[in-house]
């Protein structure tokens, strides 16, 4: 027998599991690159889903170790902002001392005396927690001490305060989220706005008490989003909106005596020539022909959606959660949307006819639409479109339908750029303009047509939708109509 004879099958190293370099932390390989995953605590999985991953779009390892730092700072950010929305993360210091406070509330005189007592030690025991030599002179001689850092400084006055009786701005996050009534998609914006705050503070040396926001605080938030902040205005304009939801919901509770970021908004960037920043865009025809005259990976599964995209006007994810079951009739049934109180009706272009014809084919009505497109498995909280969107970008990137400006995160032109050419072709085919707020779902402006009436005729619907053409697919040069509205240049 060999010298391992003595070793049970279970106990072989050949078979043991082999242990993950650390080299290679929060590294795998998925599709043959690698990607960076980080496992989400239990308690966050509601807001964050049980998994963080992100694409590093490389099949080298040494690629992947290189570029792997920037996103596990990323994702620790992300979890420890989430912390922040349930009031501090579970054995924190912050929620130590939130049941300290309650602890001291319901306490008698002596007793409260003695508790106290013990928040002075504890705050002692926390600026020993964290500390750095610091060279002293004294008396003609030099000698090392150790003092608390800045951090541990922080962390015992805030301990020593809430304590007392502040109130920490995230205390009640957790018990504003849990009456939301927002699409679950929309509640990860909540805690990323909390801690876009919170930050704020920080640089500000502002400790996070609801008492400590004021006008002044409101007002320098806003002027700091404007100016300084690195996001979209768009995502800048969502943060405060969200933020100013939680904060109204403080004041209306009473945990706020005031809300002094009530009307307050985040301005859009100027150029200096006074036009607005860039907007986002529609596509133009030609951009629109390079996009259905190019070649996909998804093939015919792509091209698809585009087109029921481009021929109705509708927004990517009402189109890809359609059900076999809703285009009957000759019309399309696309759940509702953003601000929309109902499912909206859409006539089917002639020219998704054969499309639609081949996709429910053997199917049930309650079968998918576009089956060929599934929706991310539970607990993910991503929208059902959020694989195809990925998808998207990289084939409109390859095939150089982009138009993008520096600083900012999305290209002018994106798959919603549909929906702007459709509206742009139905206003210059003399579509009325509430027969087109009627077919896209947008509010006409008036409580009689929008609360009362049913809609125009869906024939009258059906014979404007039919004004709408794709430009031609076969190389044909495409003559581009201008509009009144200017678009960028591109460089």
């Amino acid at each position: 027998m060999g010298g391992n004879w003595f070793l049970s099958p279970s106990l072989d190293p050949a078979s043991m599991p082999r242990t993950p370099d650390p080299k290679d932390a929060y590294l795998e390989k998925h599709g043959g690159y690698f990607r960076v995953t980080m496992s989400v605590p239990k308690k966050l999985r509601p807001l964050l889903g049980s998994r963080l991953v992100k694409s590093l779009k490389t099949d080298s390892l040494l690629s992947a170790r290189m570029h792997r730092e920037p996103v596990v700072r990323e994702f620790k950010k992300r979890i420890e902002d989430a912390w922040l929305a349930y009031g501090g993360k579970e054995r924190s210091v912050q929620a130590e001392a939130v049941e300290t406070a309650k602890l001291l509330k319901q306490a008698d005189e002596n007793m409260h005396d003695f508790m106290w007592q013990g928040v002075k030690e504890r705050e002692a025991e926390i600026l020993r927690s964290e500390t750095r030599p610091v060279i002293v002179e004294e008396f003609g001689r030099k000698y090392h001490e150790d003092h608390p850092t800045e951090e541990a400084v922080r962390k015992a006055t805030e301990f020593r305060l809430i304590a007392s009786g502040e109130i920490p701005i995230g205390l009640f996050h957790e018990e504003f989220m849990k009456q939301l009534r927002i699409k679950e998609r929309s509640k990860l914006d909540e805690p990323r706005a909390l801690a876009l705050f919170l930050d704020w503070l920080k640089t500000q040396e502002v400790y996070p008490f609801i008492s400590n926001i004021g006008n002044e605080e409101a007002k320098n938030f806003v002027r700091w989003l404007e100016n300084d902040c690195d996001l979209s205005w768009a995502s800048k304009a969502k943060y405060l909106g969200r933020f100013k939801v939680y904060w109204a919901w403080l004041r209306a509770e009473g945990h706020a005596k005031e809300d002094p970021f009530y009307g307050r908004v985040v301005r859009k960037e100027v150029r200096e020539d006074g036009e607005e920043a860039d907007e986002e865009r529609p596509y133009t025809d030609t951009e629109v022909q390079r996009l259905f005259m190019g070649e996909p990976l998804e093939g015919r599964s792509m091209l698809d959606v585009m087109a029921v995209a481009a021929l109705t006007g509708a927004r990517l994810d009402a189109v890809i959660c359609l059900k076999v079951g809703e285009t009957e009739e000759g019309l399309f049934r696309f759940k509702r949307q953003k601000k929309e109180k109902t499912d909206r009706y859409v006539p089917i272009h002639p020219d998704l006819h054969e499309i639609v014809a081949r996709r429910i084919e053997g199917k049930s009505p309650d079968d998918d639409f576009f089956d060929d497109w599934p929706g991310p498995k539970p607990p993910s909280k991503k929208p059902r479109s959020s694989y195809f969107s990925k998808r998207f970008t990289f084939y409109s990137k390859k095939i150089g339908v982009r138009d993008e400006i520096a600083g900012k995160r999305r290209s002018l032109v994106n798959f919603h750029s549909f929906r702007r050419w459709f509206i742009t072709k139905l206003e210059r085919e003399g579509v009325p303009g509430d027969m087109i707020k009627s077919i896209v779902g947008h509010a006409r402006g008036s409580l009689t047509l929008d609360r009362y009436s049913s809609g125009p005729e869906l024939k009258a619907a059906l014979e404007a939708i039919s004004r709408v053409k794709l430009p031609p697919l076969d190389g044909t040069p495409v003559i581009e109509s201008r509009g009144l509205k200017p678009i960028r240049r591109q460089p």
